[in-house]
């Protein structure tokens, strides 16, 4: 090749690879940045959550991917077969009773009324203690802790409704007694709330709302739900029950005019605190007498009233000062508590029942870990529920003792659990009777042949059935106060959470 034409051919080949060159590195480096940095933006993306949208009321309890069998239980705890139920069951095709109260015909036109209907519609439940009541919550807390009974025992609750319904007065109340109702209907507005029931409810709601009416139609100026009498246990003994239930259903629907009816009925409880932290009959503060069963239930409203929100002044003292007055019917031979005691004696009376009353105040309040709430439950390990053979107050015991042992521990709660559930749901009457159907009848009454001292529980019906509704709702009715606060947080959600629609 001629010198010249070589020396050309050269120069235009390094002319043309110096820019091809410099453009294809930096092509090829542009490249692999954007390779790098999408590999590096895909990497670092969360995986892909996949959403099932479940409607929480079709869960059925036998879809649970739980373990219904219990553990082996005690020789003791005889071994039966749950009946065949339908949880969705209908009751008899029966007309509706409502039982005679010629003292108030027409509902009483109350604030809440308005409050109920206001532009805020709450649906469901509010949030941490009263979570487990929704339809999902029932239906998993039965699977957890109700073994194979938890479908039984929600039937027979779902009957004990359907009978206080069809059995509540023109006014709201249940009862026939004047120093009773306020304290019955206190219990049946438990019972309701107990399931989840609020005046939204499309089956109770009505039956709700006209309870709650009549409570707060009720109250006087100082608070009072009935007048408090002197020496009069009945009248302060309702004063408490009713103070828990409003306390809850406020809690639970958050309806602006129970808040002060709330506040103004914890005010009572905390001035008719004794000088020494205690409760008697009547509320008498200067009383020596100090009365465990009054003050489990003045324990129990106080504290439902806290974590309603309540700002009562005098609120938190009042409870540390009646937990101090349980602690002092302790009794350090056996680990019971007693009935009363004056001025430090100690009252002869130290049952299963009085022990379980000191304990679930204890435990309900934060101080359940105490060593004479410990050493109660120890006491309790030999209670019996035997409807043919029962103790004194029966419904009454069995309520506290089976809160007691639930809030105790798994294995202390297998065990009671395998005991109560088949003895209570069997005893539930399902006559065709309205009057009677789904209700309960202490077997208390029918044991007037034995050496009770009291007991017999004579009350009305809807004594019995609130009592023993309540005590097979405590699968849900309160979150188990032995775990730690982080393994009771519930996280699950419901159609029946809280719905707030603004119009």
């Amino acid at each position: 090749m001629d010198t010249s034409i070589k020396s050309l051919y050269n120069n235009v080949a390094e002319w043309l690879a110096g820019p091809v060159g410099s453009v294809t590195i930096h092509v090829a480096l542009i490249l692999a940045l954007i390779f790098l940095v999408t590999f590096a933006k895909k990497d670092s993306e969360p995986p892909p959550v996949e959403v099932t949208v479940v409607d929480p009321d079709e869960i059925d309890l036998d879809e649970l991917d739980i373990e219904l069998e219990p553990p082996p239980i005690d020789e003791m705890v005889d071994v039966v077969t749950p009946p065949e139920v339908d949880i969705d069951f209908q009751p008899p095709d029966i007309p509706d009773f409502a039982a005679d109260n010629s003292a108030m015909d027409t509902m009483t036109d109350l604030q809440i009324a308005s409050d109920v209907s206001s532009p805020l519609v709450l649906k469901g439940l509010q949030a941490g203690d009263y979570a487990n009541r929704s339809g999902a919550g029932r239906a998993s807390a039965g699977g957890m802790y109700g073994g194979q009974w938890a479908e039984a025992a929600e039937a027979a609750v779902k009957r004990a409704l359907i009978w206080l319904k069809r059995n509540q007065n023109n006014d709201g109340s249940w009862g026939e007694s004047k120093n009773q109702v306020v304290g019955l209907t206190g219990l049946a507005v438990l019972t309701y709330l107990a399931h989840g029931e609020t005046t939204q409810s499309q089956e109770f709601g009505d039956t709700v709302q006209r309870a709650l009416q009549f409570l707060m139609a009720k109250q006087n100026e100082k608070g009072e739900f009935t007048k408090i009498e002197p020496g009069g246990g009945s009248t302060a003994y309702s004063h408490a029950i009713a103070t828990y239930a409003i306390s809850e259903a406020y809690g639970m629907m958050k309806i602006p005019g129970l808040k002060p009816a709330m506040e103004k009925a914890v005010d009572v409880l905390i001035k008719g605190q004794s000088k020494a932290g205690g409760y008697d009959y009547g509320f008498v503060t200067t009383s020596t007498r100090e009365d465990v069963s009054l003050e489990a239930w003045c324990c129990q409203a106080m504290q439902a009233a806290k974590i309603a929100g309540a700002k009562t002044p005098g609120l938190d003292e009042a409870i540390g000062n009646t937990i101090g007055a349980i602690k002092r019917a302790f009794r350090q031979d056996d680990g019971s508590f007693s009935y009363t005691h004056d001025s430090g004696k100690l009252n002869y009376k130290h049952t299963h029942n009085t022990t379980a009353m000191a304990v679930l105040a204890m435990q309900l309040t934060g101080y359940g870990n105490e060593p004479e709430a410990r050493k109660g439950v120890s006491f309790l390990s030999d209670a019996k529920c035997k409807w043919k053979d029962p103790q004194p107050w029966p419904m009454y015991g069995w309520y506290y003792i089976a809160q007691v042992k639930f809030h105790a521990g798994k294995d202390v709660w297998t065990k009671w659990n395998a005991q109560f559930a088949p003895e209570f749901i069997r005893a539930q009457i399902l006559d065709e009777d309205p009057k009677e159907y789904g209700s309960w009848i202490s077997p208390g009454v029918s044991a007037e042949g034995k050496e009770f001292d009291s007991g017999y529980e004579k009350y009305h019906r809807a004594y019995a059935t609130t009592l023993a509704a309540l005590t097979l709702q405590v699968y849900y009715r309160h979150l188990q106060t032995y775990k730690p606060a982080e393994e009771r947080t519930v996280t699950q959600k419901s159609a029946d959470d809280v719905e707030i629609q603004i119009f």
